[in-house]
C-alpha cells in the first residue's frame, strides 16, 4: 500500500519538505481489528500539529489522518458486528473502555485516551490506501452518506456533539445560538476528483 509518511517535523510549516509517499506492507488484522481500504480522509488540525511536532511530539515515522472512511477488506477472528464489504468511518478516540470515565459514557475523559492518526504510531493513521482500527473504533456508514461526508464528519461531528450534548447538556426542543461556527469544526470543502 502507499501512504503519506513523514520522518521529521516541520516547525516552520513547510510540510512539503517532510511529506513523502512511501510503499508499506498492507496491514493484517489481529483479533479485534478491522482493516479497510481508505476511500476518503479529511485533514484535521491535529494533522498540522503532528507535522509541526507541537504541542505533542508524535511517534516517528508517522502516518497522520484521524478522519478516514472506506470499505472493509479484512477482519480479525474476534470481530462480531463488522464484515468484509461494510462501509465504515473511523472513530479516532482510542480509550481503555473499562475505567469509570469510559463506562459512564465520558471516554473523552479517559486518562489513557489517545487520538488515532495523531498520537498513535509509528506508521498508523488514515492517510494511507489501507488502514486498520479496533472494531469498537469504526462505525458503519448509513446508506445515503458518501465517503467524503463520512470522513469530513468523523471527528468534527463528534466534537460538536460532545460539546453541545455532553458538556452543555442541550436537549430536544431547546434553541441554540452558534456564534462563530468557524475553524476546523465549522468548515468543509468538497473536493473534485
Amino acid at each position: 500500500m502507499r501512504a503519506v509518511v513523514y520522518e521529521s517535523y516541520a516547525p516552520d510549516d513547510d510540510y512539503r519538505k517532510i511529506l513523502q509517499v512511501k510503499e508499506l506492507p498492507d496491514p493484517e488484522p489481529k483479533g479485534d481489528q478491522v482493516v479497510f481500504r481508505v476511500a476518503a480522509a479529511a485533514l484535521n488540525f491535529n494533522d498540522l500539529w503532528g507535522m509541526r511536532g507541537e504541542p505533542i511530539p508524535v511517534p516517528l515515522p508517522h502516518i497522520s489522518g484521524s478522519d478516514a472512511a472506506g470499505e472493509v477488506i479484512a477482519v480479525g477472528e474476534d470481530v462480531v458486528n463488522v464484515k468484509v464489504g461494510d462501509r465504515v468511518v473511523s472513530h479516532a478516540n482510542l480509550s481503555c473502555r473499562v475505567c469509570s470515565s469510559c463506562t459512564s459514557g465520558r471516554e473523552y475523559d479517559c486518562s489513557q485516551r489517545t487520538i488515532w492518526g495523531f498520537q498513535t504510531g509509528p506508521l498508523w493513521g488514515g492517510f494511507s490506501e489501507v488502514t486498520y482500527l479496533p472494531e469498537v473504533n469504526v462505525v458503519k456508514i448509513p446508506d445515503g452518506v458518501d465517503y467524503d461526508h463520512a470522513a469530513a464528519a468523523s471527528m468534527t461531528l463528534l466534537t460538536s456533539w460532545h460539546m453541545l450534548v455532553g458538556r452543555a447538556k442541550i436537549t430536544p426542543g431547546q434553541l441554540v445560538l452558534v456564534m462563530g461556527g468557524g475553524s476546523g469544526v465549522g468548515s468543509w470543502e468538497p473536493t473534485t476528483r
